[in-house]
């Protein structure tokens, strides 16, 4: 395992760091890991090295290094958390194994590997996402795969079985995927810092040789390095008003009305309102660091609303942890439909992301608001900063 991690290191030292990172752990005979998988052990992302594997199997160097470069690949497209329960996990599995096995070389890889040209008369592109191909072997499958229909094709995919052509390692994602959200959570969490890590470690020339796609997929993940702002604290700004509590069994607290168990727990959670700035004067640049923000407050346990407003407010939904492909507006600023909005829908907060330049809203907040405020946006000396009503805070 040494030995492949060196060779990770003087190849592809991105790889090399990501594998570093990980926990690892040998497994004897008898364990549900019969090959390699990445998993969730000890709440820690972790390599399973199935030790009769390895030394009886997996003699090939090359393929040694190829099959812990497929691993560390499905790490990075994050395939073990993807949660689909209407889909078929199978042919899911042979999709995930399609996009990662673009990327290793084939001469590394063991021979009854998937690649889209072992589907040669389905024409598969280089490139796609796992839904792609999906939808493409669900199409073979059911006799509507075009001139792939009655090739070839559909014996390759009627032979291959969830313990073949490597799709057995993919079996640790279930329970990754049976665990609660909260657990969830922190294994991407820790993902996230683990990839940001890697990513650190490696030389600006040997980042630029990975493959645009991988770059791409990465560059997702990389901007969210950390918080400009201190939400932890500055939630603590809306403390003066209610929150939301809902009352949740536990078996660590007793009742001590009935002394049965399970207990209640009350929980609380801040619904907050956050209005973006959506007009001509933000560009792309403070839309990212918005959701950036936003990430990170979300991340922080608040329910978050989010309003798109320029000089109105053009869509509301809820924040579920992405930035959207578009936004509306790209006309003025005006703040005082969002602040109406605000007002009638009363939650735990209100949070206006903008840049601050636009005349002094008439509606009075009945809510607690924060202004965050762009970086080439209105600063404290400035008239206009007195006059937004709350209180303010600039991103650095």
């Amino acid at each position: 395992m040494a030995r492949t991690g060196i060779d990770l290191l003087l190849r592809e030292p991105f790889y090399a760091h990501v594998f570093g990172s990980l926990n690892k752990e040998v497994v004897a005979k008898g364990h549900p890991v019969e090959t390699l998988a990445v998993g969730l052990g000890h709440n820690a992302l972790t390599l399973y090295v199935n030790a009769r594997f390895w030394d009886t199997q997996l003699t090939n160097p090359a393929h040694r290094y190829g099959v812990v470069k497929h691993e560390i690949l499905h790490l990075v497209f994050r395939h073990l958390f993807i949660r689909e329960p209407f889909l078929d996990p199978m042919l899911m599995n042979v999709a995930f194994d399609l996009v990662v096995n673009q990327y290793v070389d084939r001469a590394q890889l063991p021979a009854d590997s998937i690649f889209p040209e072992s589907f040669p008369n389905l024409a598969l592109q280089a490139g796609q996402t796992w839904f792609y191909y999906y939808k493409k072997l669900e199409d073979l499958r059911q006799g509507r795969g075009g001139k792939a229909s009655g090739t070839p094709d559909q014996e390759t995919l009627s032979n291959i079985r969830s313990d073949s052509n490597g799709l057995e390692r993919h079996q640790p994602w279930r329970e990754i995927r049976s665990h609660s959200e909260l657990e969830r959570d922190a294994a991407e969490l820790h993902l996230d810092s683990l990839l940001r890590t890697a990513h650190q470690r490696t030389s600006a020339h040997a980042w630029g040789a990975l493959p645009g796609e991988v770059r791409e997929v990465l560059d997702d993940i990389l901007p969210r390095a950390a918080p400009r702002l201190h939400w932890q604290q500055l939630l603590r700004l809306f403390s003066e008003s209610a929150v939301k509590t809902r009352l949740k069994n536990t078996i660590k607290r007793p009742s001590k009305r009935y002394g049965s168990v399970p207990g209640l727990k009350i929980r609380h959670r801040q619904r907050l309102l956050v209005a973006i700035d959506t007009s001509g004067s933000i560009g792309p640049d403070d839309l990212k660091v918005f959701f950036q923000e936003i990430f990170h407050l979300w991340r922080s346990g608040a329910q978050i609303d989010i309003l798109e407003a320029d000089t109105k407010v053009y869509r509301q939904y809820p924040y579920k942890g992405k930035m959207p492909e578009t936004v509306t507006g790209r006309g003025g600023t005006d703040f005082n439909d969002a602040l109406r909005l605000a007002n009638r829908e009363y939650p735990d907060g209100f949070i206006y992301f903008t840049d601050g330049y636009a005349a002094k809203p008439n509606i009075r907040p009945r809510v607690p608001v924060l202004w965050v405020l762009t970086k080439q946006g209105l600063e404290p000396k400035q008239r206009e900063w007195a006059e937004l009503p709350g209180r303010k805070v600039k991103i650095c």
